[in-house]
């Protein structure tokens, strides 16, 4: 006996009822219809009913009066409904007819379908299990690296940590090395300016001394210049003496009455005449001391002339030094730069120590 819903639900005759109506009007009844047709219910409750209908709808077939109005209607109800009846079931056959090669003609498609993707599927499921054991071969070799650059990694930390100590001790070396070369740096410059204040008093004397020489050399020369012309004035004088004393030999050899005469002023001019080469002498000294001082005055210019030149020389050799420590100092800097720029990951070495000093790792 069939059921109706309560309180406004969907009960099984109202389904029956519904399923029956699509039918008559040539329509497949599915639960989505008779929802559209009742208006109501959900699927959960709608499909059992329609199960009940479907499993019923064969013995129903079979036998006409099941669709029948009941035995109190009247003969034209009665006829009416019979032939109702009859049309809808001769459509509903048609109906179902038409839906099951539609279903089988969708069956076969689908099945080729899935036959073929059958065949995919295998031959997807070989590339797969190539591809797997391809992935397994790829993922043995990458373990196989990983665990090699593990290991390079790990003697890669432990050169790294051995590079870092060596770099901290060179740089520690080029610390300590740059403090001594300053140290040098700082007494040669020191010396230096030293020598040059040396240089400078040793330059002022000698430049005195060149200057108080050279007007000795000039006093002297000027000296030696007259007593030169005076001495070539006493010669030329001399000359003329020499040629008088001739002339009045032979007049006192001509004038023998004159020879007493003649002999007094042979001893004038003779006393004058060694007078004369006694001036000469003299002058002819002083020349010969004039001569002597400008020369030791030529010895002392060159003697301060060579102390000059040795201090010069000197100068040379210490600014030559001072500019030789000065390249040896900036080449020791570049080192210490360029070894603190080649220390590991260009970081400070005292820091990295106070990191593994507060047991921060390494990276």
């Amino acid at each position: 006996m069939l059921e109706s819903g309560k309180r406004g639900g969907v009960g099984e005759r109202d389904v029956w009822e519904a399923a029956d109506t699509l039918l008559l009007k040539g329509f497949r009844p599915t639960v989505e219809r008779i929802r559209a047709q009742i208006g109501r219910g959900s699927p959960n409750t709608v499909g059992p009913h329609l199960d009940s209908w479907f499993k019923a709808l064969g013995g129903r077939i079979q036998d006409p009066s099941a669709f029948c109005a009941p035995p109190e209607a009247p003969d034209a109800v009665s006829q009416a409904a019979r032939t109702f009846w009859n049309a809808a079931l001769t459509t509903a056959r048609q109906v179902c007819t038409d839906e099951l090669t539609q279903d089988r003609e969708a069956l076969a498609q689908e099945a080729s379908s899935i036959e073929k993707e059958r065949v995919d599927l295998a031959g997807q499921r070989i590339r797969l299990a190539d591809a797997a054991e391809t992935q397994q071969t790829l993922i043995d070799t990458l373990k196989t690296q990983v665990e090699d650059a593990r290991a390079a990694l790990n003697a890669t930390a432990e050169e790294r940590v051995s590079m870092t100590a060596s770099h901290e001790r060179q740089i520690a070396q080029l610390d300590a090395e740059r403090e001594t070369l300053k140290e040098r740096l700082d007494a040669a410059g020191e010396k230096l300016v030293a020598m040059q204040n040396e240089i400078s008093a040793v330059k002022s004397g000698c430049d005195r001394d060149i200057k108080e020489a050279l007007l000795r050399f000039d006093q002297a020369r000027s000296e030696a210049r007259v007593a030169q012309n005076a001495l070539a004035e006493l010669r030329q004088h001399v000359s003329a003496q020499d040629t008088t004393l001739a002339s009045m030999t032979k007049q006192l050899a001509v004038a023998g009455a004159d020879r007493e005469i003649a002999i007094q002023a042979n001893v004038t001019l003779e006393d004058a005449l060694a007078a004369e080469k006694a001036e000469a002498l003299e002058a002819r000294s002083k020349v010969q001391t004039l001569e002597t001082e400008l020369r030791q005055a030529e010895a002392v210019q060159a003697t301060l002339q060579a102390a000059l030149d040795a201090e010069r020389s000197r100068a040379g050799e210490l600014a030559l030094l001072l500019t030789t420590s000065q390249g040896e100092i900036v080449q020791a800097l570049r080192s210490l730069e360029q070894s603190k720029k080649d220390s590991p990951a260009g970081l400070d070495p005292r820091r990295r120590t106070t990191k593994r000093k507060r047991g921060v790792p390494l990276r």
